[in-house]
């Protein structure tokens, strides 16, 4: 089993088309957290895929979509308040 590493994925969209698309697609991947960003537990495979279909629906000269690959140790150093929980690691190895 390849290894999960902990992504924060935010993104800005300028076409309500295209903003459902990557919505969607990111539920495929992860867990919305709030309004464009996501919390993501991603192999390198998995990763790859999301930003090749991601290159698919966005217009790069109008969307952008930032990934932020967040260190076990400075993950343990987040803090949150509000109803949501931070996304666990997942333990069966399924994309969250």
């Amino acid at each position: 089993m390849s290894t999960k590493s902990f992504y924060i994925v935010s993104y800005d969209v300028r076409d309500p088309a295209r903003l459902r698309k990557v919505h969607s697609l990111m539920k495929d991947f992860g867990t919305w957290v709030q309004l464009s960003v996501f919390e993501c537990w991603l192999t390198q495979e998995e990763l790859s895929r999301l930003q090749s279909l991601l290159k698919t629906i966005l217009d790069i000269s109008k969307d952008r979509v930032r990934f932020y690959n967040i260190c076990k140790a400075c993950r343990g150093k987040t803090t949150a308040f509000g109803w949501s929980e931070m996304a666990e690691e997942p333990t069966d190895g399924m994309v969250v």
